[in-house]
Formats: C-alpha cells, structure tokens, sequence
C-alpha cells in the first residue's frame, strides 16, 4: 500500500487491490456473487467476485493488466461513486449509520442535482457522516448489504450497527446499547449490545427468515471455527494489511459469537413456552376427567358407561326391603 500526491487517496484501499496471501485468506470469508467453479475447486484454484473482479473482469477487457494507476481508478470509482456518478466533496464523506448518522440527502438522480442536509444537530467540529449503504439510491441494498460487503467494497469495518445477511437464511444486526437509558443488552447480559433479528416487525421488507433454529446455529458455530482458523494465518499476511485483516476477521467472531449466545436463549425460551403449554394441556385434560367421574358416569377402555355406585345402591335397597318383610 502506497501513498500519492498530497491530499490523494491512499491506494491498495480494497480487497480487490491486496497482496496473493490476503486474497487467498480472505476468499472463503467474504461475501461473493459467483460461487467458485467446479475446475477451480479441483485445481484448488477459486476465484471469488469479492476479491478477484478486478484481475477477473477488468484486466483483460477493461485496464491495463500492468498499469496501477488503472486500477487506482476502478477503486475510487468503487469506493467514492454512486453507481456511476462521482460527486465532488460529498464523496468524500466517510460512512457510519445508527447514531452516528447525521445526514439525509436526496437522490443523486434529482433534477435539481443532489442535496444534503442535517438529519440531527451538527456541532461545530463535529464530523459529517454520510450512509454508503441507507441512502436515496440505495434501494434496496440495505437490506442485503452488511459489515461484510461494506468491508469488501470499501477495506474498513463499519463502526455499528454491524448487519449480516447470511446464505443459511440468517439476517440479523448487533446495535450498541446504552445503558443509562436502562437498556442492557440481550437478556440483560451487560455486554452492550442488542441482537435483532428480522421479525417481520423491526423490519417489514426483509423476507422473514425469524430467529436461528438449532441448525442456524450450528451454521453459525461452524463459521466462527472457519473465521477462527483464518486468524490464526495471520502471519501469512503482509504487516501493512495485517491490521484491516486482523480488525475485520475478529469483529464477525465477535458478533456471531453474540448472534449465537442470544439465539441460543431465544430458542430455550420457546423450548420453555412449549414444555409451559404442554403442562396446561394435560392439566386441562385432567380436569376433564374429573368432571366427568363428578358426574357420575365411569369410562373403561372400551368406552361403555357404568353406574356402579347406584347398581350397589339397588342392592342394598333389596336387601333392606327383605328384612323388613321378615
């Protein structure tokens, strides 16, 4: 990674511009759109659309496959456009959502051209965040975008809210908490962050995958063995992309750490509110039956009724008659 002309962006910012180590490790662990073909697989050769597009697509149609400046071009235009418009000073506006957000703008299609404006009080020295991924021309990429991509597309991980949209139907986000305003967290476990999955309420749009079941989460256990093995080849890594690596790496252990610990709970409450409903259906059944024996009416296993206690009654009547005969 080098640096240019004063007041230049930096190069080799994305993925797609890293060192042969950090693209191989970080092949299996980024999102992608093509899935490694079977040639590649048996030659233990993938290639993946999360770091590879550039040599890919672009080298052989597009750029030269030996100028960087080339390429330095692809990666702004990656990172600062909006499809294929560049707009000068707001491009260059870093991203955040949640609370750290303080802009809306409008869309960059606008006839009267695009226009910013403070979604919240702006301090003097405060600085001014844009959404790379809730904006007026995001559509619908915010519900399919995540920490992952964003890291993809732009090298850096995104302060939170962090969101995932996994291929196992798992789409969750971890927002920070506060806990002066008496919010602890998931379950109360003072870890400082809330995990909310798609409930068809906090989100109406997603597709409803709803909480992980016991398979989810054995997906999602299975991922943080896969990204845990990932960062202990961090050696492999050249130093100056360590850092970027290293950071992303980690933080999806974390949070699917934090996924799985409140799944886990949300699927022992159910387990929990089935055995709760269970029990009040034999104790409802249970009070069937002695209503039924209150009645006087016995049922055997083959279903017939019986009045035995007034069959004993007859009896007893008889006898009574016989001796006052006598």
């Amino acid at each position: 990674m080098t640096t240019g002309p004063p007041n230049a962006q930096r190069t080799g910012q994305i993925p797609a511009l890293w060192s042969t180590p950090s693209k191989n490790l970080l092949r299996p662990l980024l999102p992608y759109e093509d899935p490694p073909t079977e040639a590649e697989l048996a030659n233990h050769t993938p290639r993946s659309n999360s770091v590879d597009w550039i040599d890919d697509h672009l080298k052989s149609t597009c750029i030269s496959p030996t100028d960087p400046s080339d390429e330095q071009i692809v990666a702004l235009v990656k990172q600062r456009g909006y499809d294929d418009a560049l707009i000068p000073l707001w491009d260059m506006f870093n991203h955040a959502n949640g609370r750290y957000t303080n802009t809306r703008q409008t869309s960059v299609r606008d006839a009267e051209g695009v226009r910013v404006y403070a979604s919240k009080e702006i301090r003097a020295g405060d600085e001014v965040f844009a959404s790379y991924d809730r904006c007026a021309d995001c559509e619908f990429v915010n519900l399919v975008w995540g920490t992952p991509e964003i890291f993809r597309d732009f090298g850096f991980v995104e302060p939170y809210p962090h969101r995932y949209h996994l291929e196992e139907r798992i789409w969750f986000e971890i927002v920070e908490v506060d806990e002066k305003d008496g919010d602890k967290g998931n379950d109360g476990d003072g870890s400082g962050f809330r995990v909310l999955w798609d409930d068809g309420i906090t989100w109406p749009d997603v597709d409803n995958y709803g909480n992980p079941d016991r398979e989810g989460i054995e997906f999602l256990e299975r991922e943080v063995t896969k990204f845990e093995s990932a960062l202990a080849r961090m050696s492999e890594v050249p130093e100056e992309e360590r850092g970027m690596v290293s950071q992303y790496i980690s933080t999806v252990i974390f949070d699917y750490k934090l996924a799985i610990a409140a799944a886990e709970r949300d699927l022992e409450l159910e387990e929990e509110d089935e055995d709760s409903s269970d029990d009040d259906e034999e104790e409802d059944e249970v009070e069937e039956d002695e209503d039924e024996v209150e009645e006087g009416d016995y049922v055997d296993d083959d279903d017939e009724y019986h009045e035995e206690e007034e069959e004993d009654d007859d009896e007893e009547n008889e006898n009574e008659s016989g001796r006052d005969e006598l």
